[in-house]
């Protein structure tokens, strides 16, 4: 019998520096995962508006749209999807009131503090 082909965990990460990007790319990037990194908030409502993603991973400190007013969008058109919001400085998201499933990791960050987060976030489908 063959085995259920399970749709890969699809992660929407946004962060404006090309090589960030490039390399939080690599540490995500897994057989079950699908990554689908973009440089700008506006990039990113265009993608998660036309695709399914199970989280979404955004650098605070983004040009034109911060990642805290990403959040707050994708939170209003999807409430419940989890959310990682990525700095360099200390975040205290104790009162913004942006809804369950969001968390906070500083940055720099290790694959393993990142997979920890979401495996938090959305349990072992993350994978």
């Amino acid at each position: 019998m063959p085995q259920e082909s399970h749709p890969p965990f699809r992660v929407l990460y946004i962060e404006d520096s090309a090589l960030v990007r490039e390399v939080t790319s690599e540490l995500l990037a897994r057989d079950s995962r699908e990554i689908v990194a973009v440089g700008s908030g506006e990039e990113a409502l265009a993608a998660f508006e036309r695709n399914r993603f199970d989280i979404v991973i955004t650098d605070i400190g983004l040009p034109e749209m911060s990642g805290l007013d990403l959040a707050r969008k994708i939170k209003h058109l999807a409430p419940s999807m989890p959310v990682i919001l990525a700095s360099g400085y200390p975040l205290d998201l104790g009162d913004m009131r942006l809804g369950p499933k969001i968390r906070a990791i500083r940055k720099p960050f290790d694959s393993q503090q990142l997979d920890a987060v979401i495996h938090e976030l959305c349990g072992s489908d993350s994978a």
